[in-house]
């Protein structure tokens, strides 16, 4: 089964290069997984079936180091930033149904980068996330050509609603179309590759609200597992639904990326996969794998997430690419490094640009990433403060060498003041930014809020 499906994303590499017309540029496709573990993807040694990605994985690289912030909105503002979500005020929290706020519409994304340099169309298909109540907040106005999904997360995936309202657009307008959301996503996908690869280089942004909760699988997903589901304890229905789920974005992911092939355009491609933080640790079946953690923490299980880079101009370098320190913030300086864009940005970038490593120019960048919350993370440590995030219920700074303890099990602040005190220090330049918007509450506005209908945008 393996080898057949890498037969047939190999056989449809093979169409030429000349039936697409493009500038230098490459295509930007980026694939974001909503809450998938470190240890659900086969190329960690998961038992969940994950075919397309194990093959993704073989042919581009596994990025081993790959942080993210530890839940989900703060994420999705950084990779379209380029900067720490904590200077904007998305920080600790997702942005939930009953609040107003959004990502700060001063800050300039991906998408406004790539719509200065010619990039026609620019779409993100699936999970926004960012801010759904005022029309400033809107995929359409932070500067996509094309929005196809949801505005909220946690949606329900057959009929598409938070709050007991549909929550599915095309554009500005509700969308009725009727499906599993992750194989609508899929579908809407593969249309616009088709739609777009005729008209340049483009930016798809393909954001699955798998495998996130509420735990909903298609009856030929769980047959995959087991063909008695009925008949199960309720917790291992659970745990095969969640399995069923990953299985039906990882097939979504191949038909990407075979599409991509059919196409002729996958090696004019920069092909990025990663999940938004890690796994919800109440969820049966999700898993850090060897990690430390999940979901709303810096241990490693909450912030090291799955994830894969394809690019054919970078081949020959992918040994150094897997074990360097890189994340979501730098997503937007990679790419506008990579595209030759040398205006200063509006607002400066807190993420850096991997290209130098991408070509080979050096094996590893040294760098200190911060996650949030207190904690910093370079090639050798790792170092949280105690009073960073209640979560991690620590009564004292913790230090990690990765070196003897890559698991973070023990705390390797003694007879390493020097290091405690560095990083220590950088923590606090971060912690202590006061962001241009302030950081709403989570609760806030919770209290007798209603959904409006079909998540209509009206301000």
């Amino acid at each position: 089964m393996r080898k057949e499906f890498l037969g047939l994303i190999c056989g449809c590499s093979m169409v030429p290069g000349f039936l697409y017309a493009q500038s230098e540029h490459p295509n930007i496709v980026i694939v974001v997984a909503d809450d998938l573990g470190w240890g659900d993807v086969g190329f960690h040694g998961s038992e969940i079936k994950t075919p397309c990605l194990d093959a993704l994985a073989e042919e581009g690289v596994v990025l081993d180091r790959f942080y993210t912030a530890p839940v989900s909105s703060p994420t999705r503002a950084g990779l379209l930033t380029g900067r720490y979500p904590n200077r904007f005020g998305i920080r600790t929290a997702v942005i939930p149904p009953w609040r107003e706020d959004g990502l700060d519409e001063n800050e300039e994304t991906l998408a406004d980068l790539l719509e200065h340099n010619g990039y026609k169309n620019r779409a993100i298909i699936g999970k926004w996330h960012l801010g759904h109540t005022q029309k400033v907040h809107y995929p359409l106005n932070r500067g996509f050509s094309h929005f196809y999904g949801h505005l909220n997360g946690a949606i329900d995936y057959f009929n598409h609603t938070r709050e007991g309202k549909l929550d599915w657009h095309n554009g500005w307008e509700t969308c009725y179309d009727e499906g599993y959301s992750t194989e609508l996503i899929t579908k809407e996908a593969i249309k616009c590759i088709d739609t777009y690869k005729k008209e340049g280089p483009f930016l798809l942004y393909v954001a699955y609200n798998a495998p996130h909760t509420p735990l909903q699988a298609q009856d030929k997903d769980i047959q995959l597992y087991c063909d008695n589901f009925e008949s199960l304890p309720k917790v291992e229905q659970k745990r095969i639904t969640y399995r069923a789920m990953v299985s039906c974005m990882d097939r979504g992911v191949g038909a990407i990326v075979e599409t991509l092939k059919e196409k002729g355009i996958m090696d004019n491609t920069l092909f990025i996969f990663f999940s938004d933080n890690g796994p919800a640790k109440q969820v049966p079946g999700a898993s850090s794998g060897e990690l430390r953690g999940g979901k709303f923490k810096e241990w490693d299980g909450g912030v090291r997430v799955p994830a894969v880079v394809y690019w054919k101009k970078a081949e020959s370098n992918y040994k150094n690419l897997s074990s360097q320190v890189t994340g979501f913030v730098d997503i937007v300086p990679t790419v506008k490094e990579i595209i030759g864009d040398r205006n200063i940005p509006k607002r400066a970038y807190d993420g850096i640009s991997i290209l130098p490593v991408l070509k080979g120019d050096t094996k590893c960048i040294d760098r200190d990433f911060y996650l949030g919350c207190g904690a910093v993370v370079n090639k050798d440590y790792k170092f949280i403060k105690k009073d960073g995030n209640p979560k991690l219920n620590l009564t004292e700074d913790f230090l990690v060498d990765y070196k003897t303890d890559p698991y973070e099990r023990k705390n390797a602040s003694v007879n390493n003041e020097q290091i405690v005190k560095r990083l220590y220090q950088i923590t606090e330049k971060y912690d202590t930014i006061t962001p241009s918007v302030p950081e709403v509450p989570y609760d806030k506005g919770q209290k007798g809020f209603k959904a409006p209908k079909e998540w209509k945008v009206i301000r």
